[in-house]
């Protein structure tokens, strides 16, 4: 008994092994790659039994045998896969799941094969005798069946058409008059290939049978792909005829092109995500590191310059600030740009790219030249541009220039990327800046005047007719943030709580002449959005009309930028006075921070506590168990957490004194 005739669908580049194993097991076996191709040969011919490949151009294996449950529903099929199937199909006898998970793994393959075969014709054989076809039902089938069958005969000079059928002409083009007496090579053309037009001859001149895959033209000059089967017809030794069997295949081959482009961009876009990654990846962690180590943001701008013009893809970098009223760009750091590129540019100057992002506070990029402006990529031969703004909260701290040697550098993904970068460097010059404004001996004290009927403490003030004055903050045990305010009258809660603003409140003391209350805000504290640019408000009085902030920053601080983020949320805000002074002569930090270095979170909430809550006057207005109930503790352990506190504050002043 012959060995099972196999269809092994699977990359022409991988299948050499398999076919191996099955020819030693004495099966024979023909390939294919793409599923569609696999559907035409169990169409047009006998197979024992199906391998296929979960992974496959185009449709994948699964789709595959729900297309030969359709055409060929007896066919044996066995998937081979790197992955677990969980499919109703397994329940199927003739469908098998093949894991290729190592050793043994083809030998299971070739065994589930040969097992799967189908081993005889389904149905039974009838008797058939009296019922064969005759002559002309035989010429009638060839003339209607659904492909071009033409014969050629070679007793003839140059082997000419002597018939084509109807299909021949639906799929050329051509009458038949038109072509009879003419070799077929007349649907050849100028993309018809060489080799297989070769091929095709070499055949037809050993009298054996060929089969080829041809570029051919129909009669009005459209190419289509052609499926092209010759084989020599004997009468006994004599050589009759040639016949031939032609399919139009071309949305088959469209097909597979389309595939191979996919699989070719898909190959291109991973080429280019990898050298994006090698390159990016280099960068992030050259510009994480100078972010750490460096404490001056001059340092910082100058490195992240030095460290995009280095890396391989960048012709070069800059940073830069735009001037208040954004009429110039002040470079603070350059790497790779010209020497005689100035320092300071006016903004009608700069290239397009540059001025978008001024005006949006937006990722920017543009290719080719953009003018004589000193910063035009043409100036470093770069033919990208890419302008990052350099944006944490609301503050923008500049804008980073980098320029890309080629189009495909700095493409979606990076930019993408660079984004991030930008957010980054951003976050590191805010807190150098932060701690600077924390460690300078020098600060500026301004005293700013808020008239908005919005602003919270006014509100507040509203609803207990009077003057209320902000003492301090401090944390819940649920971290919520709680505000503790004294006023010179009596308070009913009830009118605080009811404000939309306020999500709670409570009386923390109360005497003949003064009140402190605890509220938390349903709104974002002011004191987040001022420290998002290096300001911190050290005192705060409302009426219903106006509020009076103190606040403290860094003499460099931009004072207008700092009353800008206050005018984005309230409608009258005027600086009333600037006032340059030691730090030192108002408070001593020194000792503050040895005693916070001490604390741990609880014990500095406790202490807080404990303070803002009158627990250290006398008569004490509120008792522990009061204070521990806010906090969401216990009595005995916010008596721990106190002791220890003050125990350590004690410390701190003999140590210190």
């Amino acid at each position: 008994m012959a060995g099972p005739r196999i269809l092994l669908v699977y990359p022409a580049e991988a299948r050499d092994r398999l076919m191996d194993h099955f020819e030693a097991a004495g099966c024979t076996v023909e390939t294919v790659s793409t599923a569609t191709t696999a559907i035409e040969r169990i169409v047009t011919d006998q197979f024992d039994c199906l391998v296929s490949k979960r992974e496959l151009p185009g449709d994948d294996g699964l789709t595959l045998q729900s297309a030969v449950e359709q055409v060929a529903p007896d066919l044996p099929f066995v998937l081979f896969t790197d992955d677990t199937i969980e499919t109703e199909l397994d329940d199927i006898d003739r469908f098998h799941v093949v894991r290729n998970n190592g050793e043994g793994s083809l030998d299971r393959l070739v065994e589930a094969a040969t097992t799967h075969r189908s081993t005889e014709p389904s149905g039974p054989k009838q008797d058939i005798s009296g019922h064969e076809p005759t002559t002309e039902e035989i010429a009638r089938a060839i003339e209607e069946a659904p492909i071009g069958i033409s014969l050629s005969d070679p007793s003839l000079s140059d082997y000419p058409l002597v018939y084509t059928n109807d299909a021949w002409g639906s799929v050329t083009g051509y009458e038949t008059e038109e072509v009879l007496g003419r070799n077929p090579r007349l649907l050849q053309g100028p993309q018809s290939d060489g080799e297989t037009v070769e091929q095709l001859s070499a055949a037809i001149e050993n009298e054996e049978p060929v089969n080829v895959e041809i570029r051919n033209y129909k009669r009005d000059g459209t190419p289509f792909w052609n499926d092209l089967t010759v084989a020599p017809v004997f009468d006994d030794d004599e050589l009759t005829h040639y016949v031939g069997f032609q399919i139009d295949v071309s949305d088959r081959r469209e097909a597979e092109a389309l595939a191979e482009e996919r699989a070719r961009k898909l190959d291109d876009q991973r080429s280019a995500l990898r050298r994006v990654l090698e390159r990016v990846n280099g960068l992030l962690s050259e510009v994480s590191g100078i972010l750490v180590e460096s404490t001056d943001s001059e340092t910082i701008a100058h490195q992240v310059c030095d460290a995009v013009a280095t890396e391989p893809g960048y012709a070069a970098g800059w940073i830069g600030t735009v001037t208040p009223g954004e009429t110039t760009l002040q470079l603070s750091a350059t790497s790779e740009l010209p020497t005689d590129t100035p320092s300071e540019i006016a903004v009608e100057s700069l290239p397009a790219a540059v001025q978008r992002a001024i005006e949006t506070d937006e990722l920017q990029w543009s290719t080719g030249s953009s003018g004589d402006s000193p910063l035009d990529p043409a100036r470093v031969g770069a033919r990208g541009f890419l302008v990052v703004p350099l944006c944490y909260g609301n503050r923008r701290y500049g804008l980073l220039g980098v320029y890309g040697t080629d189009t495909e550098v700095l493409d979606r993904r990076e930019q993408q990327v660079f984004a991030s970068l930008g957010r980054m460097i951003a976050n590191g010059l805010h807190a150098v800046e932060a701690t600077r404004l924390l460690t300078t001996d020098h600060v500026v004290h301004l005293e700013i005047e808020i008239r908005d009927e919005a602003f919270a403490l006014s509100r507040i003030a509203a609803a207990i007719d009077g003057t209320v004055e902000r003492e301090g903050t401090t944390r819940t045990d649920t971290g919520d943030c709680e505000l503790y305010l004294s006023t010179g009258r009596r308070v009913d809660i009830e009118t605080v709580t009811a404000l939309r603003s306020v999500s709670a409140g409570r009386i923390v003391s109360e005497t003949d002449t003064e009140t402190t209350l605890a509220v938390q805000l349903s709104e974002a504290l002011l004191d987040e959005k001022l420290a998002d640019i290096g300001a911190v408000i050290t005192e705060t009085t409302a009426t219903d009309q106006a509020a009076q902030l103190t606040v403290e920053t860094a003499p460099q601080q931009d004072v207008r930028s700092l009353l800008d983020t206050l005018r984005a949320d309230y409608e009258t805000v005027e600086l009333r006075a600037r006032t340059e002074r030691d730090r030192r002569e108002c408070r001593p930090d020194e000792f503050a921070a040895a005693v916070d270095e001490r604390l741990t979170d609880r014990q500095r909430a406790a202490l807080e506590a404990a303070q803002l809550n009158g627990y250290f006057e006398w008569p004490r207005p509120v008792d522990g168990e009061a204070i521990a109930e806010t906090m969401g503790i216990t009595r005995q352990t916010f008596h721990q957490h106190l002791r220890a506190a003050e125990q350590k504050l004690v410390e701190a002043y003999v140590e210190a004194a």
